[in-house]
């Protein structure tokens, strides 16, 4: 299957006493769901980072498609997180002024197609909640008010860094399942960071980051099925 972004002999320092990666390499697949496993501080958050934009490496090259973005200017860089690639974090990041409706359409780019709003906002369960304010909220509709920010612009990589970490049990078998099916809906390519074996179990892939390098790298024949998530999460 063709590579949609690809991490070439990543090196990351903070100081010159802490190399959090040691030389990662890691190709990712279209359309496939993917999880970077592993414990706190072993370096999957800063990996997912630099592949998405949000940091650069220290050495070493990401490519998305066939473009070298570790050398796109700010310009070029700020275009692409515009058009091609979504963040989803812990903490959700709604601006708390604005209605759901709006946090969303806050995602829409200029440049492209938006997905359907309806079809988002239905197929998130968030239809009923479109008018009020993010402080009004559960936990659980915030993250589901965040991803539909995420991939209303319909992006080729969306980038989920312990989206579920501050959700309760049942919020979170619920996003994985609704994540799952936004891949299978658009396309979407997802790459989720978790500690959490029982969500790693759900990916088509499940990539152990510890030390700062890939420990183990195996694709999982029993992907997709978020049933098997029983127990705490």
């Amino acid at each position: 299957m063709k590579s949609i972004i690809k991490a070439e002999k990543i090196i990351k320092k903070f100081n010159d006493n802490e190399i959090v990666l040691k030389g990662v390499d890691l190709s990712i697949s279209e359309n496939s769901f993917n999880v970077l496993l592993g414990s706190s501080g072993s370096g999957k958050s800063t990996l997912l980072n630099i592949m998405s934009g949000l940091l650069r490496p220290t050495s070493g090259k990401v490519f998305y498609q066939d473009a070298e973005i570790t050398s796109f200017d700010n310009s070029q860089m700020s275009n692409l997180k515009r058009n091609e690639i979504s963040n989803v974090f812990q903490s959700y990041l709604l601006l708390p002024n604005l209605t759901v409706a709006e946090n969303i359409r806050i995602g829409i780019s200029k440049d492209k197609k938006a997905l359907p709003f309806k079809e988002i906002v239905e197929m998130l369960g968030i239809s009923n909640i479109l008018n009020k304010f993010p402080p009004q909220l559960s936990g659980g509709q915030q993250q589901r008010t965040s991803i539909a920010r995420a991939i209303i612009k319909n992006p080729k990589l969306l980038f989920c860094d312990e989206a579920t970490g501050a959700l309760d049990e049942d919020n979170s078998k619920r996003v994985i399942k609704l994540l799952h099916l936004i891949k299978k809906q658009y396309g979407i390519t997802i790459i989720f960071i978790t500690h959490n074996i029982k969500i790693a179990n759900t990916a088509e892939r499940i990539i152990t980051i510890k030390d700062g390098l890939i420990y183990k790298d195996m694709q999982n024949k029993t992907s997709g099925n978020t049933d098997e998530m029983n127990g705490e999460i």
